[in-house]
């Protein structure tokens, strides 16, 4: 747990800046290959990806950028991206080019997102894809890194199906997009930026994403993490905070002690109360 407990300190700090998407995607790449070329065109790629998202991110009037989907979840997710292809590059399983040009990809992922819910699955991700592809062939990226950086975006789309993840790198991205949200301290804060977000496009109840069950419905969501993912801690947060809620069943004396038992009781408490007994169950050490 002391890796994932780190990373998630480094994205409350990150979160406690103003949005630098560029610093994230130039550490993200560090974290990704251990030092490869600054000069190189993944590089030069990213952070002209990096400065498109601050770009769009500046367009909103003051305070209407998405709750959600803003430059912070984008470099959050680049970081979270970092971690997880370094990870799998030093196992074997990514050359330094395909961690960085993941790192290229998740950066990328949200890039021109309006916050709107549309009725077309997987529009604003192929919309993120196409705008990448022109700035990275702007950059001078090949075809085939290209070709990659397309299919790695469009694994985001949700929700997931499976044939749209043939690789690691875009099991990866699935992870690196939701690396925050499965997290303790930052997924709640993660799910109550999102029920903002979805009210203001209008969506009905909006503030079902923030509730403990549905808390718990993303944790069983998750598919078995991959290799980097497991040497990270990432299983082992989501199966701690599951028992955390577990936990709280068996405190609370409930007839059945499942997490979803637990979360549906939570949920009926007042918040600051569910809060305080979600950690006496376990759940922050």
């Amino acid at each position: 747990m002391d890796a994932i407990e780190a990373a998630e300190a480094a994205l409350i700090a990150l979160r406690g800046q103003p949005p630098d998407m560029a610093g994230a995607v130039t550490t993200a790449l560090g974290d990704a290959t251990g030092g490869m070329a600054p000069d190189s065109t993944v590089h030069r790629a990213a952070l002209a990806v990096a400065q498109a998202v601050e770009r769009h991110g500046a367009s909103f009037p003051r305070g209407a950028e998405p709750a959600y989907h803003d430059r912070l979840h984008q470099a959050e997710t680049a970081r979270a991206m970092g971690w997880l292809a370094g990870a799998a590059r030093r196992m074997g399983l990514l050359t330094r080019e395909e961690a960085a040009l993941a790192v290229l990809a998740m950066a990328a992922h949200d890039l021109g997102h309006d916050g709107q819910v549309h009725a077309e699955r997987g529009v604003l991700e192929r919309r993120s894809a196409e705008d990448a592809g022109a700035i990275a062939t702007a950059a001078g990226l090949p075809p085939a890194d290209i070709a990659a950086l397309r299919r790695i975006v469009l694994a985001t789309t949700w929700p997931w199906e499976d044939q749209e993840a043939p690789d690691l790198s875009c099991r990866l991205a699935r992870e690196a997009d939701l690396f925050a949200s499965s997290l303790p301290r930052l997924g709640p804060l993660l799910s109550r930026l999102l029920a903002r977000e979805l009210a203001a496009a209008g969506q009905p109840a909006p503030e079902g994403v923030a509730t403990h069950a549905a808390r718990v419905a993303l944790l069983r969501l998750l598919p078995p993490a991959s290799p980097p993912a497991r040497a990270l801690g990432l299983d082992a947060a989501r199966s701690a905070q599951l028992a955390a809620y577990a936990g709280a069943a068996r405190r609370l004396g409930l007839p059945g002690t499942s997490a979803e038992e637990g979360a549906a009781a939570l949920d009926a408490l007042d918040p600051a109360d569910a809060e305080a007994l979600l950690a006496w169950s376990g759940e922050v050490r």
